[in-house]
């Protein structure tokens, strides 16, 4: 009987020797730093600030915690960041009194800090992410023009909307890390590290449907290192104790996990550019031949996504050579060099829309640059293309099977006109052979001008009186006076 309360007071003495409390902080006020070293003190280390025996570490997932011992049934603690002068305050910075731990409360502990004192919830605003968030709205209002655009080629069209939207996405949450706590980020982190596995992957998509290339069959392959990036997300959500020690600090605010995501990252994208270098000829800088719009379009769209991607190792050196900054710790420059992508699409977007249209098959004639006068008046006669309103000297050269300063010099060369007037003359000589029909008969001037492809009265008023050197009240009083008594 006496060795059985023997054994029942040791394994009391055991369980409560080996009792601890694990704290987990799941709100920081948004001043905190990265590189910032947060303890908790109490009682049962005589308060001392900066004990390094209770440091709050990073867990797998993100998660701040540190573990304490819990022997007595309750205790006081608070915590700073390594002094006095930058302990922990509520909301309005104000002193509080001690936290209290009772074992009531369990094994696990949710923590929310509001404020420190030195900081006093003060965090100067950093400008660049307006600049950010522009960028991300020009890209968004950029995709809307772009599925408005007529004829477009439903190809290119997906394959920039799925690069646009991962460019939004990516200075979105650069913005959103900017204002968020330290726990937050940890998560935005994620996503960067995942996003990081795909952007050399959706630029190949990217070009493979600009240049109909038939290189990269199987693209979809090229995903599956970021379906690994993600699977191992996952496992750090997940926590597991086993790879805590992945979450190990190496150089603040690098721990193991990020530098092996950002390496493996950067090795990979690298491989992705110089592959796609040496498959797309016209990609090289050295190279003689003539690039169309849209190869200059993927030239520079190449360049700035592979200067990035090379700024990755310099970023991640010069933060551990010492230079703390938040614009080199959160990759700001790396994000400015890949927004500057979305004002190359603008231009060229804005001056070649032609990039994004349909390519038509070029019609091969056999016939000599004599033949193009009366093929183009054939044209003019049969479709009769005069009558869209919108019809441009790009569209008429599409519908002919050439180019337009090909069509542009047939018209001046053999009409003695320049493009606007040898439309107008088609609708005019249109306008009169219609009137003497009995179907228009009652129709207005306008509507009939609209009819034949004029889009105002004055542009019709002044079509007329150039090919007839009359307006168009005085020439049917002359040669139809029936037709017009009565009109407009």
């Amino acid at each position: 009987m006496l060795l059985k309360k023997i054994i029942l007071v040791l394994l009391l003495f055991g369980s409560s020797a080996q009792a601890q409390v694990t704290f987990i902080i799941e709100a920081l006020p948004s001043g905190t730093q990265n590189r910032d070293t947060i303890f908790v003190c109490g009682n049962f280390n005589n308060w001392v600030p900066n004990d390094k025996r209770f440091i709050v570490q990073k867990q797998l997932n993100g998660q701040l915690a540190v573990t304490v011992p819990a022997s007595l049934t309750a205790f006081e603690y608070k915590f700073t960041r390594g002094d006095w002068m930058r302990v922990e305050t509520n909301e309005l910075n104000q002193l509080t009194p001690n936290r209290i731990y009772r074992s009531a409360q369990g094994n696990v502990v949710y923590i929310h800090i509001d404020n420190w004192l030195d900081l006093g919830g003060a965090r100067p605003f950093n400008y660049i992410i307006l600049f950010f968030f522009g960028c991300a709205f020009l890209c968004m209002v950029l995709c809307l023009l772009m599925v408005r655009t007529e004829k477009k080629d439903r190809k290119k069209l997906r394959s920039l909307i799925a690069i646009n939207l991962l460019l939004v996405v990516l200075l979105l949450l650069v913005v959103l890390f900017e204002i968020s706590n330290q726990i937050w980020q940890s998560y935005i982190v994620f996503v960067f590290h995942v996003s990081l596995f795909c952007w050399s992957t959706v630029l190949i998509y990217f070009f493979k449907t600009f240049t109909s290339s038939s290189h990269f069959p199987k693209l979809s392959l090229y995903f599956l290192p970021a379906v690994i990036a993600a699977l191992l997300v996952l496992v750090r959500i997940s926590n597991f104790s086993l790879f805590n020690f992945a979450s190990a600090l190496l150089w603040p605010p690098f721990t193991r996990v990020s530098i092996l995501f950002i390496g493996a990252g950067f090795v990979y994208n690298l491989y992705l550019h110089i592959k796609m270098f040496q498959l797309f000829h016209f990609l090289n800088p050295s190279g003689t031949q003539e690039r169309s719009e849209s190869q200059h379009f993927l030239y520079y769209f190449f360049w700035i996504s592979f200067v990035a991607v090379l700024l990755i190792p310099v970023n991640v050196g010069l933060v551990m050579l010492g230079f703390n900054h938040s614009f080199l710790e959160d990759f700001y420059l790396i994000a400015i060099v890949l927004s500057t992508l979305i004002f190359v699409e603008t231009y060229f977007i804005w001056r070649y829309p032609e990039i994004i249209k349909e390519e038509k098959p070029q019609i091969t004639h056999n016939f000599d640059t004599g033949d193009w006068p009366i093929k183009l008046d054939e044209l003019m006669t049969s479709q009769k293309p005069y009558k869209n309103p919108e019809l441009s000297l790009s569209d008429l050269a599409d519908l002919l099977g050439t180019k337009p300063h090909v069509l542009s010099r047939v018209i001046n060369d053999h009409h003695n006109k320049n493009f606007r007037d040898f439309v107008n003359q088609y609708r005019v000589e249109e306008f009169i052979a219609l009137s003497k029909t009995p179907h228009f008969k009652n129709y207005t001037f306008l509507a009939l001008a609209q009819e034949v492809g004029f889009n105002s009265k004055s542009t019709f008023n002044l079509a007329f009186k150039k090919l007839t050197n009359q307006n168009p009240r005085d020439y049917f009083k002359t040669h139809a006076p029936d037709w017009h008594e009565g009109q407009d």
